[in-house]
């Protein structure tokens, strides 16, 4: 071998030949073709004959003649070694070593020296690699790899505008085996390196691309010597996609198929790779379990079966051909030829569509892409497939986005514009999904819930878009959308809601919500409540968005409100639900419209028309007394919709208060935990869309309309267990202040408990309202009552009289010493005169009118809040014997409220205990221990507050209290040292502890007689020393009489009294 320095020639005395099997296996296909050997100086030969290249500049030369240098030795170097190659391992190193050495400068100088690296440079450079693959068979798969690597730098970059056409197809049978791997004799297979099949792969692509840019390349593929290598290169590309060891080798063979289809410009040749290409690529697209593919091979796949399809059935390309009825010998283009393959290629793309659900969404937009471009590319030629393409091009519709880098592409509706008959297939797929909505909405199968709500909300929008509506589709619309939502809101309807049937709505708890403590102003979901059917609801969401124009929806919204009206209970709340929503979704939908322009302008009369109505519907649901039975939801919703008013109203909505305010306050009492939560959301909501601070403040400025509301309740005796709740909540939270709003509910009240007085539970809540009047108004300021003329007034001090003299003695010298007058010596007047005058005055008097005498000045009456409370007091004994124990004790406890909040008057507090009394001492003989507690509390009230009056009234039930308070004692005692004692919190104990504090109300404000006196002291003589209040009562009255009990009693130390302290003896 001679290299000729500076030469762009490689000559040399040895040919490249192939080696023996791949020869062999190569010589079936290639026709008649001298096999195996090829002479680089025939090459040579060929390149001098061709035609000049153009001269070169000085800088591109120099460029040019650097990197020849540096590419020399590296050449030199491998020719060299390829020569003295002995098989050793040791040569084999070498050659790898020298092989890596040349690829590194390759791949460095290609990219420097751009456009020097032309095709004489590449035949040099290729002569020593020649070397190395004539030998192939006998190289390691690394030195091969390397090999390749360094071929495809020369076609991409060498060879990329012209190839030697001969060294083209010699290639093409060279990578074409070594991609397919080597086979032996016996037809098996000799395992190879994946990475030197990917590299063959990829020298496929990069000759592929020379030989389209070399004139007369794609020619030659196609002539009669060419087909079969053709032929075999597409099996193995083929091969390579479908089972491809990796992701990597699969792509590479794509790009292979890819740029060999680009290069071949013969159509019939390509119909005849047309079905085992399209077949591959089905099922290389075609979703697996068995073998999933990545999502880069998805997307390179779907682009090549885009180009693969629109160069054979594209309109333009075949429009001179597809109207052929009879073909010539040897032509496959033809009528008949299309109708089938459009048939068969209807079947891949059902296949392929598949991919439609795929999670990438890059694979998404490849086939969205690949489904615009057949409907716009092949509209007529495959009109077969035109509805699989439409249907999936709807689906995969993406959003418009404001992104400003995002650039524009064709969508589904600019073709609908350009090819009329593409509308009719979008209604067609609309109206399928819409009548086959309801059935997927009963599976248990959210994903598909998802995906069909998404698929017919971009149909709603495409539809409007286009301005493709009618009235089938917008009936069926309708009716869909009913049934569908009976179906999903019956299933959300099996929920179990949490019930809380003891909450109280005068509890702690609910002040502190009232009171502010909670600010949540976001309501619960009423249907699909779960997390997992989260996205359900949202999709859901947005189909009702998209569901046409605003006058669209509020008709929509109209029909659903209509039906709700005269539907049954359990189709009530569904209907009632969508058009809440779908006005909801409207005005916020043409917000910003509505914002910028005039809302008289762009706010339709049906759109305010359609809103007052779900109010007022809204407000008769909140309204109506009979909702034991109905779906808690509506309440829930209705709600909602007074709450959504109040956000659109904000300050005006102030007018509505007198309806709403009550009904949704009552569902704060509600036993249903999602009812109690909605209405504290919905009062959070109104007060702060009215302006309010808090709900607090939101509540007492309107108490006078919930008053108003629950008296008119109460006259017509229509009492629900929330009522006397929201009143008692009121008068917490208003205070004294409401107490004068409320004399008709207390008489309505009264009335109520007369009609209704056996019903336990009613009668309850009923004091319960009249006890809390009570409580609040004994604290009040209002009860403008003075002392009575007769009350005790404290005996004056030594300090008072002093002070008085000292007055007296100030004024007397202010006024001066008075002058002394003698004494009368005679009567001014004689006894007739006396007579006569006096007989006159008589006269006098008796014509004088009864108002000229003496005027004694009359009590002013009492105050409305004190009459309230005194007639409270008065009508509650009537019910001291009902059965309810806890009623009992409750009005015991009411009646000792208002004793204190009323003795001051006694013209009016007399008379009252005077009435009261014989009910309530009989209670101190009750069953219940508990009710025996509360009388002896209250008669102790009442000995307080009644002093000498109840004299008479205690001698009279004086025996029967002390018999009671006796065997109380003896009880108390009897617990007390036995087994399981538990002392002071036993029962005896507690009523004992009562009776005490009992006889210590009677000795310390009742006149009562020694006797009596004596019969108490025995009885609390064990309680002197241990209890303070007990010795003073009795001390107060009768010192000496305790003194000397102690001192007989002889077991504890006693006390003395010495003046102001006392002496500690011990007996």
């Amino acid at each position: 071998m001679r290299l000729a320095a500076g030469s762009h020639v490689v000559s040399s005395e040895e040919p490249l030949e192939l080696t023996s099997s791949e020869a062999a296996a190569a010589a079936p296909r290639l026709s008649g073709r001298t096999p195996g050997l090829v002479c680089f100086h025939q090459l040579s030969k060929e390149r001098n004959l061709r035609a000049p290249s153009p001269p070169m500049d000085t800088s591109a030369r120099s460029a040019r003649n650097k990197l020849f240098q540096e590419l020399k030795p590296h050449c030199v170097e491998l020719s060299q070694l390829a020569l003295k190659d002995d098989g050793s391992a040791e040569s084999s190193k070498l050659l790898v070593h020298s092989t890596s050495q040349l690829l590194r400068t390759l791949q460095g100088s290609c990219q420097s020296y751009d456009g020097v690296f032309d095709e004489k440079l590449a035949d040099y450079v290729f002569f020593p690699l020649s070397q190395i693959l004539r030998g192939k068979q006998k190289y390691t798969d690394q030195l091969s790899e390397l090999t390749i690597r360094c071929l495809k730098l020369l076609l991409e970059y060498g060879w990329r505008k012209t190839i030697a056409l001969d060294l083209a197809a010699q290639l093409l049978i060279l990578l074409t085996l070594v991609a397919g791997g080597i086979h032996r004799e016996d037809s098996s297979h000799v395992q190879q390196s994946e990475e030197l099949t990917i590299e063959a792969y990829g020298a496929l692509a990069a000759l592929f691309q020379s030989l389209a840019s070399t004139s007369g390349g794609a020619a030659s593929l196609v002539e009669a010597s060419s087909v079969p290598a053709l032929g075999h290169c597409v099996t193995v590309v083929l091969d390579g996609i479908r089972g491809g060891p990796s992701a990597e080798t699969q792509t590479k063979a794509l790009q292979a198929l890819n740029c060999m289809w680009r290069c071949i410009k013969d159509q019939e040749a390509l119909a005849g790779f047309l079905p085992g290409t399209v077949s591959t690529l089905t099922k290389c697209l075609s979703p697996s379990t068995t073998s999933r593919r990545s999502q880069t091979t998805l997307v390179i796949a779907l682009e090549v079966l885009q180009e693969v399809l629109i160069s054979m059935l594209g309109d333009l390309r075949t429009s001179n051909v597809r109207n052929v009825e009879s073909t010539a010998k040897g032509q496959t283009l033809s009528t008949s030829w299309f109708k089938v393959t459009a048939a068969q290629i209807k079947l891949a793309l059902s296949t392929i569509v598949r991919l439609r659900t795929h999670k990438s969404l890059e694979v998404r937009r490849a086939l969205n892409k690949l489904s615009l471009a057949l409907v716009d590319e092949c509209h007529d030629t495959l009109v077969e497939s035109a509805s699989i393409l439409v249907e999936t091009c709807m689906i995969l519709t993406e959003p418009a986005t404001e992104e400003k880098h995002v650039t524009r592409s064709t969508t589904l509706s600019d073709l609908a514009m350009i090819y009329p008959d593409l509308g009719e297939l979008i209604k067609r797929t609309a109206y399928n999904w819409i009548t086959s909505l309801p059935r997927v909405m009963q599976s248990n199968d959210e994903a598909a819930k998802q995906v069909a709500l998404a698929q017919l909300s971009k149909a709603q929008k495409l539809l409007v878009d286009l301005n493709l509506g009618s009235t089938i589709l917008h009936n069926a619309f309708v009716d869909s959308l009913r049934d569908c939502a009976a179906v999903m809101f019956d299933l959300s309807a099996s929920r179990k809601t949490f019930q809380d049937v003891t909450f109280q709505l005068d509890s702690q708890a609910s002040m502190l919500l009232i009171n502010g403590n909670n600010v949540n102003k976001r309501f619960h979901p009423l249907i699909m409540f779960e997390e997992s059917q989260k996205q359900t609801r949202e999709e859901l969401t947005s189909l009702l968005a998209n569901s046409g124009t605003r006058s669209s929806q509020l008709s929509i919204a109209g029909q659903m409100l209509e039906y709700a009206r005269s539907a049954s209970p359990s189709n009530v709340f569904p209907s009632y639900w969508l058009s809440f929503n779908l006005v909801k979704l409207a005005a916020a939908k043409y917000a910003d419209i509505d914002d910028l322009l005039n809302a008289s302008l762009t706010l339709s009369d049906d759109h305010e028309a359609v809103e007052v109505e779900l109010l007022s519907y809204s407000l008769s649901v909140l309204s109506s007394a009979d909702t034991g039975s109905a779906d808690w939801r509506i309440q829930a919703l209705a709600m909602e919709v007074v709450a959504d008013s109040a956000q659109r109203l904000q300050r005006a909505f102030r007018a509505e208060l007198v309806d709403v305010l009550y009904p949704v306050t009552e569902l704060l009492g509600s036993p249903n935990l999602e009812l109690r939560e909605h209405a504290i959301v919905c009062l959070n909501i109104i007060s702060e869309s009215c302006e309010y601070s808090s709900t607090s403040d939101l509540i007492i400025d309107n108490v006078d309309y919930m008053v108003n509301a629950i008296s008119l309740r109460l006259n017509v005796f229509d009492i629900s267990p929330q009522a006397p709740q929201v009143l008692v909540m009121m008068i917490r939270l208003a205070g004294p202040s409401l107490l004068l709003y409320l004399d008709d509910v207390v008489a309505s009240i009264f009335a109520a408990l007369e009609n209704f007085h056996g019903y336990d539970k009613l009668v309850e809540m009923l004091f319960l309202v009249l006890g809390e009047i009570i409580e609040v108004g004994s604290k009040s300021n209002q009860l403008q009552v003075t002392a009575a003329a007769n009350a005790e007034h404290p005996p004056p001090s030594i300090e008072d009289v002093v002070e008085e003299v000292r007055k007296q003695l100030k004024r007397h010298i202010k006024d001066g010493p008075t002058e002394h007058q003698d004494f009368p010596r005679a009567p001014w007047k004689d006894a007739k005169t006396l007579l006569d005058e006096s007989s006159g005055h008589v006269d006098d008097d008796r014509d004088s009118s009864p108002d000229q005498g003496v005027t004694e000045i009359q009590p002013s009456p009492p105050t409305k809040v004190y009459s309230m409370i005194q007639n409270i007091a008065r009508l509650g004994q009537y019910y001291l014997t009902n059965p309810s124990p806890v009623l009992r004790r409750k009005l015991l406890g009411l009646i000792s409220t208002a004793c204190s909040a009323l003795y001051n008057n006694e013209n009016e507090f007399l008379p009252l205990v005077n009435d009261i009394w014989p009910v309530v001492i009989k209670r101190l003989y009750d069953d219940e221990s508990f009710v025996v507690i509360a009388a002896a509390d209250t008669i102790g009230q009442l000995c307080r507050t009644g002093g000498n009056f109840l004299t008479t009234r205690i001698q009279v039930e004086w025996p029967d209290i002390l018999r009671m308070a006796r065997k109380v004692q003896k009880q108390m005692l009897a617990q007390k040292t036995g087994a399981g004692s538990r002392r002071m919190y036993s029962q005896a104990t507690q009523v004992w502890e009562s009776m005490v504090r009992l006889l210590v109300a009677i000795v310390k404000h009742v006149p009562i007689d020694d006797d009596f006196f004596d019969d108490v002291l025995e009885l609390l003589t064990d309680l002197l020393h241990r209890r303070q209040d007990v010795y003073d009562a009795l001390s107060l009255i009768n010192a000496d009489a305790v003194w000397l009990n102690i001192h007989e009693a002889e077991k504890y130390k006693i006390r003395s009294p010495k003046m102001d302290q006392f002496v500690e003896l011990i007996t």
